[in-house]
């Protein structure tokens, strides 16, 4: 396994074969625009925007709606479609294009939804202490979309316009599996050259991410027939004693690192104790790093359940993609190589890291088959947690740097 000394080594020659200059109006610019992009994250922050919150994220709509009216975008919404088991999409997505004179298409997005339950600002509100701001989603994913507006915002300022369109995508439910807007995202995405995702970099080091696991479920759900458990359980059929022995009979299906990772982590059985079980439910979590493998594992567990304990008992088995396999492409690693580049002509580095157990839009993004970058968001920690989310402040003029310049970079063809 490769240390974070040698994966940053591997980075070092990648960047120092691809020098670039540096661009000091631009990065003047952007630490210039520093404050600014403060102020607007103690304004999203400020509206609570849980993924089930309707008010909350009607609030981020029309707030982005504004922004984006002011750099000049053309902004339409799209209701949220689709649902999956335990999920919900609430809120319109945002989409915003500006045209401009010729080159490159360009698609940058982020989500405006957060973990979070209503209530949970009056708790933890935004913060600044030294180089760190806290504050729920601050900066998963915040920080994101204000790295976005702002970068924008430079572009503005400079008068550049040397691209064929940059779209501007901001989904309502990513932190519910963007159930209601992973076509959206795909069929936006396909109108692109490159596509920008911004979900958060960890704080030390920087890094960009080679891909993400795949993430799906398995849900199954038993019936039995009822019973008295203690004058005639014969005469029932326990769905419960099922569900046990398909726990067991599937418990070897985990394929471990670098492998499909399969787990069984909610149960639920019986309404009162002195009844034989007629219902049970069981969900597992499935990890998995490519979406062939997934594929080739599904049989297997489909023929497990199969081979029921109880042959009276009813079985019913749903398998889901909650979200696909991610994996850089060549054209991808190429933007990458490009943002190593530039972070290394202003002093400071970028780690490629290779994929993570995690998940996020990027897969659907990538669906589409064009280059996708992920993690240009600010860095940051403390994701989903309440009272300790925060981003350093002290790296948003790189960051506006590196966007506005790859920007500029993947526009024109360079």
């Amino acid at each position: 396994m490769k240390t974070i000394n040698d994966i940053s080594k591997i980075n070092d020659q990648l960047a120092d074969s691809a020098a670039l200059a540096v661009d000091q109006q631009l990065l003047a610019a952007a630490e210039a625009e520093k404050c600014a992009l403060i102020r607007t994250l103690l304004c999203l922050v400020g509206i609570e925007s849980g993924s089930t919150d309707k008010a909350g994220i009607e609030e981020m709509n029309y707030q982005i709606e504004q922004e984006l009216n002011d750099l000049g975008f053309s902004v339409t919404r799209h209701p949220s479609k689709g649902s999956s088991e335990g999920r919900v999409s609430l809120g319109d997505n945002i989409v915003g294009v500006l045209k401009g004179n010729g080159g490159k298409n360009i698609m940058l997005q982020a989500h405006q939804d957060t973990v979070y339950q209503r209530g949970t600002l009056e708790k933890s509100p935004f913060y600044i202490d030294g180089d760190f701001a806290y504050g729920p989603g601050i900066a998963d994913d915040k920080g994101g979309i204000a790295v976005i507006l702002h970068s924008l915002k430079l572009l503005k300022d400079r008068g550049f316009k040397d691209f064929g369109s940059i779209t501007v995508l901001f989904n309502t439910d990513e932190e519910q599996s963007s159930v209601g807007s992973k076509e959206l995202i795909t069929s936006t995405a396909q109108l692109n050259d490159y596509i920008l995702s911004f979900e958060p970099t960890i704080i030390n080091p920087e890094g960009l991410i080679s891909g993400t696991s795949g993430i799906g479920t398995a849900t199954v759900t038993i019936t039995g027939k009822a019973a008295h458990a203690g004058a005639e359980p014969e005469k029932g059929v326990n769905a419960l004693v099922e569900a046990a022995d398909l726990i067991l009979r599937t418990a070897d299906l985990d394929q471990g690192p670098n492998g499909v990772r399969f787990n069984w982590t909610m149960a639920e059985a019986g309404e009162v104790r002195n009844a034989i079980p007629a219902h049970a439910s069981l969900l597992a979590d499935i990890r998995f790093p490519t979406n062939e493998m997934f594929e080739a594992f599904k049989p297997e567990l489909e023929a497990r359940v199969a081979n029921q304990k109880l042959v009276d008992a009813k079985i019913e088995l749903v398998i889901d993609t909650t979200r696909p396999a991610f994996d850089v492409t060549e054209e991808g690693k190429q933007l990458m190589d490009k943002a190593v580049a530039i972070y290394k002509s202003i002093g400071h580095q970028l780690i490629i890291f290779p994929k993570t157990g995690g998940g996020s839009d990027a897969a659907f993004a990538a669906l589409s088959g064009k280059p996708v970058i992920e993690a240009l968001g600010l860095p940051g920690a403390g994701y989903h947690t309440s009272n300790a989310e925060y981003v350093n402040l002290e790296a948003i003029p790189r960051r506006l740097y590196l966007t506005s310049k790859l920007i500029m970079l993947l526009a024109q063809g360079e």
